[in-house]
């Protein structure tokens, strides 16, 4: 087989030489593969966003508490959902909303995700919520603790507001600007995937194909 051709195909931003054995098990890898789009992951999503609610409400009773408990909480409540996604993408390819919509994350030949691809897929989402985390520190620690104490809730949301407006602005216009590019690619290619699937080298899959394809 050594005389056959080799074709040259680029992932995680490297290009390795393929030969047509290896091509041809890849489009039989292919067929074998059910792509999951944008409803099945958005359910996902959902299931996710219910199962980490407590740790959201978490997050509001430590910016109610104290400011002293708000700084502590700050940074692991903002960087839950990224790590959480992380992790169990890592393990099992899966967070508990694509194994409740019965969808996962392989690499693109097939194999299991795997740590690194997990973190590559998830790296953006992960330096948004640090940077969220980072302008609300700042506006934290503009107010002493004896004057945070005395602002009601609604008046300590309006501090992050106000004190933070224009860098907030940004975040905010980014973030929207990502999602969207991220809908965009994901709806207009075969393999519905979206900008950090390309990043991590990963596709979406049905469970029941990715087990066959294994």
């Amino acid at each position: 087989m050594e005389g056959l051709p080799k074709l040259f195909v680029c992932e995680w931003g490297a290009c390795r030489g393929q030969s047509m054995v290896e091509v041809l098990g890849a489009r039989t890898l292919d067929s074998n593969m059910r792509y999951a789009g944008f409803w099945p992951r958005l359910g996902a999503i959902v299931v996710d966003t219910v199962v980490l609610a407590p740790i959201i409400m978490l997050s509001l009773w430590a910016f109610s508490a104290s400011k002293t408990i708000a700084l502590s909480f700050e940074i692991p409540i903002a960087c839950l959902f990224p790590l959480y996604n992380i992790y169990f993408v890592g393990r099992w390819g899966q967070t508990l909303g694509k194994m409740a919509l019965g969808i996962k994350v392989v690499a693109v030949d097939g194999e299991s995700a795997g740590y690194a691809r997990a973190f590559y897929r998830h790296a953006v989402d992960l330096v948004f919520s640090l940077l969220t985390s980072a302008l609300t520190l700042y506006a934290l620690m503009t107010v002493t603790n004896q004057d945070f104490e005395l602002l009601t809730f609604d008046a300590r949301v309006q501090l992050l507001t106000t004190t933070t407006r224009s860098w907030t602005d940004i975040l905010n216009w980014l973030l929207i600007a990502w999602t969207l590019s991220e809908l965009a690619v994901l709806l207009f290619n075969e393999k519905r995937r979206a900008i950090h699937d390309y990043i991590a080298g990963t596709v979406v899959v049905h469970a029941r194909e990715a087990q066959v394809a294994a």
